[in-house]
């Protein structure tokens, strides 16, 4: 069995039954897509497309010897070399059996209908703010409850002592959750989010099924939810948000092909004037806290201000070969926080054997040219601060990252240059810094207080080195 899929067929099943692009926090967990098996097929499909060699470097080469050879119950000569371990691993696991795990979910041809009833509804709910005293919070924003991090396809809020706004997160229930049925991501919903949305106070609760054009309202009394009608002129009207009526026939009306209507769904029967409850603190958000993943043999619970540092957007691509979440930086962060999620004597499962072992034998290598290619690194540092200058007349400029500090260079590493004087014209460094060398990622980094993160800072602080 060859050890990664063709780039074509990573393409075919990343289209076909990628999870939905949802990332949250539920009991100490990165849940993708609603569950706990789309989080595994994401894992998967990040390890098959950045190579085993990416997730190797947040554990010792030692740990993950010892967790392949227990997972395959090959005994290992304690005393030889890692070069050696490696080489005995390779002669016992060459016809290793590898059985891959069913883990398709959903299919990306049947959710145009989901993404539209989304769009539509957030579009209609974005325009009730100042109309009956609330606030729409749409797609990727954050309701922290307990330790639970859930972004819901629509959060309507009108800050009623229930909940406080922070600047990437409500903290508390919102009065209104609303979440679009995605075909093959049910069960979340249905149970899951279900007795957490009612045991947490959201006071009401829609599922909204595109394909079968139903909804079913719950309504939080005395805290269970009870099962709502539509009125007699096919409107529903929540108690909490008073003045809204929402009219579902609207969402149906027209083809699935046909152009978004401007009638909305949402109809103000009364505007309710209010005071409009503000932001009061900025809480954990992306790159407040450092990035220090503690991935183990078994699970780690995820901390929610580590879920909210380090989980980037939930925009799910694929580009040259791999899937990417949000960005470089937000993919690492994402596969971490998977590696937490399900440990290492889980993860090996994922892969067949040998791909473990080309990527371990790939980081050994890099390990015992550490030095030279710290070298070579540092010559295209020096390299890039002098075209920056010659071509944008940048004036003090610093290296941070993986190349000042002690331990080896790893997948995620390049080099970032920090630099204080805004330049004009900055978009077109990038372009010069590609032709010194092309295969190398050389980042851009201005010292920004506003944008820092908190890696970022530290590492100015403590770590850089000025060229």
């Amino acid at each position: 069995m060859a050890s990664y899929p063709p780039v074509s067929e990573l393409f075919d099943n990343w289209l076909k039954f990628k999870p939905e692009s949802k990332l949250e926090l539920i009991d100490g967990q990165l849940i993708v897509g609603n569950s706990l098996v789309g989080s595994r097929l994401l894992l998967r499909q990040l390890l098959q497309g950045w190579s085993a060699v990416a997730a190797i470097s947040f554990a010792p080469i030692e740990t993950w010897l010892d967790v392949l050879a227990t997972a395959y119950q090959v005994s290992m000569p304690k005393a030889e070399t890692l070069d050696v371990q490696i080489e005995h691993l390779e002669m016992q696991l060459t016809d290793a059996v590898f059985l891959p795990e069913d883990l398709q979910k959903g299919s990306a041809e049947k959710t145009w209908s989901h993404h539209r009833i989304r769009q539509q509804l957030t579009m209609d709910l974005f325009q009730l703010d100042k109309k009956v005293s609330g606030k729409s919070l749409g797609r990727d924003f954050v309701m922290r409850l307990g330790d639970n991090g859930l972004t819901p396809d629509l959060l309507f809020f009108k800050g009623q002592g229930l909940n406080q706004l922070y600047e990437a997160y409500l903290s508390g229930p919102a009065e209104l959750v609303i979440e679009v049925v995605m075909p093959g991501h049910e069960q979340s919903d249905l149970t899951l989010k279900y007795s957490g949305y009612q045991a947490t106070g959201v006071q009401e609760y829609w599922l909204i099924y595109s394909e079968t054009q139903q909804v079913e309202f719950y309504r939080l009394i005395e805290g269970q939810y009870c099962r709502q009608s539509l009125d007699s002129d096919g409107h529903y009207r929540p108690t909490n948000v008073p003045g809204l009526a929402f009219f579902p026939e609207a969402l149906w009306n027209h083809d699935n092909d046909a152009p978004i209507p401007n009638s909305s769904c949402f109809v103000v029967e009364q505007q309710i004037q209010a005071d409009r409850q503000l932001q009061t603190d900025t809480g954990a958000c992306w790159g407040s806290l450092l990035f220090t993943p503690d991935v183990q043999l078994e699970a780690v619970p995820i901390a929610f201000e580590e879920y909210m540092s380090w989980c980037p957007e939930a925009k799910f691509e694929f580009i040259q070969g791999k899937p990417l979440i949000g960005s470089t930086p937000g993919t690492r962060n994402v596969l971490a926080m998977l590696l937490m999620t399900f440990g290492l004597e889980s993860t090996i499962k994922l892969l067949p054997p040998l791909a473990w072992l080309q990527g371990l034998r790939q980081q050994l290598d890099h390990n015992h040219q550490d030095a030279k290619r710290k070298s070579e690194w540092w010559t295209t540092a020096q390299q890039a601060a002098a075209s920056l200058r010659q071509n944008f007349s940048v004036g003090k400029l610093g290296v941070i990252g993986d190349l000042v500090m002690p331990h080896p260079l790893n997948y995620w590493s390049d080099i970032t240059l920090v630099y204080w004087e805004k330049f004009e014209d900055s978009w077109r460094a990038y372009d010069v810094l590609r032709e010194i060398d092309p295969d190398m990622r050389v980042d851009l980094l201005r010292v920004d207080e506003h944008w820092l993160t908190a890696d970022q800072r530290w590492q100015i602080e403590h770590c850089l080195v000025e060229v």
